[in-house]
Formats: structure tokens, C-alpha cells, sequence
């Protein structure tokens, strides 16, 4: 997916978040804005912040557009509670199009010291590779933008969201040092959606990410006990972590165990 980075388009309004769903905020063209040198510094910076979160790997999904994929409404809603759970605010926004789709965008509040801007994000479903990211702030140069581009119908209103539960199955055999890799499930459920993304973390800070619902893993050293942790994530962004702990035998261990030594 070709990158259109950087800088956005804002939305200057003084509302509250709950006020905007009622209300159409007033669009205007930042330059015309009024905003201090120290405002447009603050909004450049948290457009480059919110990018770096955007193109962060970690939050992607294997999804894709498509059957048995994303939608659009399903990608933004995973954009957005990815977002929230960061600590942003944010609202998700849509119009019907001339070709008869939907055009949808999550815009994030920014406060600017006086001022508040909304930052449109579009959470672009890929189709034929791996989401590896949430999504674009679209360029538009020096914070001037058409006012054409970005204008919308309602304010989309989601229900609350059911987190899910993270639970991890240990190995069901011995696990030895430097042998085979040993075999990590899980049974995470999310009751009103789905699990996109299980991130594993074994010993201290041995991480892996995956899109299926068990991991492999072999460890190097026995005589000890390691954790084991599972985060889950739903389609809508909520997280849940799970931990264990399993004892790696040595080589010597495994040899006294088979013999009845002990």
C-alpha cells in the first residue's frame, strides 16, 4: 500500500467529543485557523507521534480485506479502539460517496493550548498482503488542505465493546532444553468478535507475534522455571493477557527421569 504520509487536515472545534456527535464541527483550513507558532509546532508534533503509532507493527493483523476479512467499518473500529486504548480520543466519521460506498475516517482530538484540532486518520484495509499497520495520516503539504476533501454524514456510534479473555494451554509433555521446539496453545475467546493478533512472551523478553492460535518455542537452557505470557487482541482493540510458568528439564534431568534414578 503506497504511503501517504504526513500532514493532515484538521477539525477546529471547541466541542466536547459527546458534543461532535451531535453537532458538525465547523471545517476550516488550518492556515486560516488563527493558530499560534507555538499551536502549529504542537500540531506537527502530535502528527508525526500519531503517525509513528499508526505504522506501529505490533497492532497489525493478518487480516485482510474481504471475505472472512476486514471491512471497512470493521477496520476502522479496530483502528480506532487500538487508538483509545493508547490514550487517544477519538470518533469515528463517515459519508456516503458518489459511487455509492462509504468514506470513513477516524479522527483523533488533539489539544493545541487554546485550541483543539482533529486529525483525520484513514484506516485503509489491505487487500491482498497482511495488515501490518492501522492506517495514513493523508499528506496534504504545509497543513493546507481542500476543505472538499474530508466532510461527513454522521458520526458512527458503536456498541460497547465485550473484551476478551486470554488463556494459555501449556505443553501436555515434558519440555527439555535444546530439543524439539515445545508446543504452546490457547483457548482466548472474544464473545462479540474475534482474536486478530496473539503476541507471546517467553522467559523475560523473548516476543513473538502471531496470527494462529498456538506458538512453538524451544529453550536453550534446562534446570528452570520460565513464564510464559499471552496478550490477545480483538477486532475492536481491547486487550487481555494470560500467564503460566513451565519447568525446562536439563538433558541430565530427562535421562534421570526416564531411568527411575530418583
Amino acid at each position: 500500500m503506497v504511503r501517504r504520509l504526513l500532514i493532515g487536515i484538521l477539525f477546529l472545534c471547541t466541542l466536547s467529543l459527546l458534543v461532535v456527535a451531535q453537532e458538525a464541527p465547523t471545517i476550516v483550513q488550518p492556515r486560516e485557523a488563527g493558530y499560534s507558532t507555538a499551536q502549529f509546532s504542537a500540531l506537527d508534533s502530535a502528527i508525526h507521534q500519531l503517525q509513528a503509532t499508526l505504522s506501529n507493527t505490533n497492532l497489525g493483523s493478518r487480516k485482510m480485506l474481504g471475505s472472512g476479512g476486514w471491512t471497512l467499518e470493521k477496520f476502522a473500529a479496530y483502528t480506532a479502539g487500538n487508538l483509545e486504548r493508547l490514550g487517544y480520543q477519538v470518533a469515528i466519521v463517515s459519508r456516503q460517496i458518489q459511487e455509492g460506498g462509504t468514506k470513513i475516517w477516524v479522527v483523533v482530538r488533539v489539544d493545541l493550548g487554546g485550541a483543539i484540532a482533529w486529525i483525520p486518520v484513514e484506516p485503509l484495509p489491505n487487500v491482498e498482503i497482511h495488515q501490518a499497520d492501522l492506517g495514513d495520516v493523508p499528506l496534504v503539504a504545509l497543513l493546507i488542505y481542500d476543505s472538499g476533501y474530508l466532510s461527513y454524514d454522521i458520526v458512527v456510534e458503536l456498541p460497547p465493546n465485550i473484551p476478551p479473555t486470554a488463556m494459555i494451554r501449556a505443553p501436555m509433555v515434558d519440555v527439555v532444553e535444546t530439543e524439539a521446539e515445545a508446543w504452546f496453545g490457547n483457548s482466548s475467546i472474544d464473545p462479540d468478535g474475534e482474536i486478530v493478533l496473539f503476541q507471546w512472551t517467553f522467559g523475560e523478553d523473548v516476543q513473538r507475534i502471531t496470527y494462529t492460535i498456538s506458538a512453538w518455542y524451544a529453550f536453550d537452557v534446562g534446570g528452570q522455571r520460565y513464564p510464559v505470557s499471552l496478550t490477545v487482541t480483538d477486532s475492536r482493540g481491547a486487550q487481555a493477557t494470560a500467564g503460566t510458568t513451565v519447568y525446562v528439564l536439563t538433558l541430565q534431568e530427562k535421562a534421570d527421569k526416564s531411568c527411575g534414578c530418583h
